[in-house]
């Protein structure tokens, strides 16, 4: 199965037809004596009880309840439906293809992660979709600025998160819990993978690096070991699969590659976790300080940050030169002064709050911290604190540079793919 690609809407309307209930939060806004489809997320094959929910405002309502599945094909369809008391209509037929991503398990995308593999399914809303306004919500939910965080809190519990740049009207989810590597613990010799799932029969757990690999068949959920004499290889694949189809898979080009931390992945050798981290040296995803910056390598440290937020994530490490020594973090002030001057930084600097965590790594004594920031999925901006105007920055290779008016316009947004770790 390929990991990207298209698919056919009517495929997609044919399979909500099949399933007796699905899932569902629906994102409407008033349209004369109806109500428009904005945004709509459905989950097949979850009989997870859901809690109900429905805020109702004068301009727009959001809805989360269980609904049949030929109630929502028809909706996907483009065909009127009465739900939960309200006339919901469809902005106009839907495109023929939808966008399609298989992602593995504890992959993030668009605000989204779960342990187990899953398959996306993404239709993108035309011109004829009313648009929401920008007024206050007051009525039967939680009071709002506007839509935008209405809509951010109701799907994601992010308040004060804007979704304005969000462009999909479905969003369609599979979950594959066929198999799932649920734990993958890495010490100095020794990688150990728990696998989870509810269909393993047939399936084998590999571990693939450039000189080699080795196979274990699966017999069960349980936890399964690969002896590592010369440590975890750089660039090393572990993947769980049946036959020619992966069911789950974690890639190791460093434990973090500028990403959010995997929650699956523990790693009990934190200088060669470092070391791996600096093996291709700085790049589009990795920038090295020797120090906590000041003066115009702060507002190039800061510049950095945004434009890894604004595209697919990055980490910046404070206690490497850049010829990638590790000197550590000077011991005066301390590590946690050193580590709040940074996040306060980027607090008072970088518009909107980027998502990133920041952690201290102890290599030989010497003390790192590192800011490992994720693709947020929108636009950040750096803005300077004297002129107060927003710029913003893409990272090329290992450069940070201003970035252009298409792609300000595009807002950096990029799907997922196989490489992503």
């Amino acid at each position: 199965m390929a990991n990207n690609g298209q698919t056919d809407t009517a495929v997609l309307v044919a399979m909500l037809s099949e399933h007796a209930a699905v899932n569902v939060r629906l994102a409407l806004v008033a349209d004369a004596q109806q109500w428009q489809l904005h945004h709509g997320q459905v989950t097949l094959d979850d009989d997870t009880p859901v809690k109900e929910r429905a805020w109702r405002y004068s301009t727009a309502s959001f809805l989360e309840l269980r609904l049949p599945g030929p109630t929502v094909a028809a909706l996907l369809r483009g065909d009127e439906q009465d739900i939960h008391g309200l006339h919901v209509v469809a902005p106009g037929p839907p495109p023929s293809s939808a966008s399609t991503s298989r992602l593995r398990g504890q992959q993030e995308w668009d605000r989204v992660t779960t342990p187990w593999p899953r398959t996306e399914w993404t239709i993108n809303r035309d011109a004829n979709t009313l648009q929401p306004g920008h007024d206050l919500l007051v009525g039967d939910g939680p009071s709002f600025l506007n839509f935008d965080q209405a809509l951010s809190s109701f799907l994601y519990q992010r308040p004060h998160d804007s979704n304005a740049g969000r462009s999909d009207l479905w969003r369609i989810v599979l979950p594959q819990r066929a198999g799932w590597l649920s734990q993958i613990t890495i010490g100095p010799d020794l990688l150990t993978a728990v696998v989870d799932g509810e269909a393993l029969d047939g399936a084998v757990l590999e571990l693939s690096w450039a000189a080699g690999n080795e196979r274990q068949s699966v017999d069960g959920v349980g936890a399964y070991r690969f002896a590592l004499p010369d440590g975890l290889a750089h660039d090393s694949l572990l993947m769980l699969r049946r036959e020619e189809q992966w069911l789950d898979w974690r890639h190791f080009p460093a434990p973090t590659y500028g990403r959010a931390r995997d929650a699956s992945v523990v790693w009990e050798q934190p200088g060669p976790e470092l070391e791996l981290l600096l093996a291709n040296g700085e790049g589009k995803h990795l920038e090295c300080k020797q120090e906590v910056p000041e003066g115009d390598s702060r507002k190039k440290m800061l510049k950095t940050i945004a434009a890894f937020a604004s595209q697919d994530g990055g980490t910046v490490l404070i206690g490497v030169r850049d010829d990638l020594q590790i000197v550590g973090l000077p011991e005066k002030p301390t590590v946690d002064k050193q580590e709040l001057q940074v996040v306060g930084m980027i607090r008072d600097s970088v518009e909107p709050a980027p998502p990133y965590e920041s952690r201290v790594i102890d290599h030989d004594g010497k003390k790192v911290l590192a800011i490992e920031v994720s693709g947020g999925g929108q636009t950040y901006a750096y803005r300077d604190r004297d002129s107060q105007r927003p710029e913003f920055y893409v990272r090329v290779g290992p450069n940070t540079v201003p970035a252009r008016h298409h792609e300000i316009a595009a807002g950096f947004r990029q799907a997922p793919t196989a490489t992503t770790f």
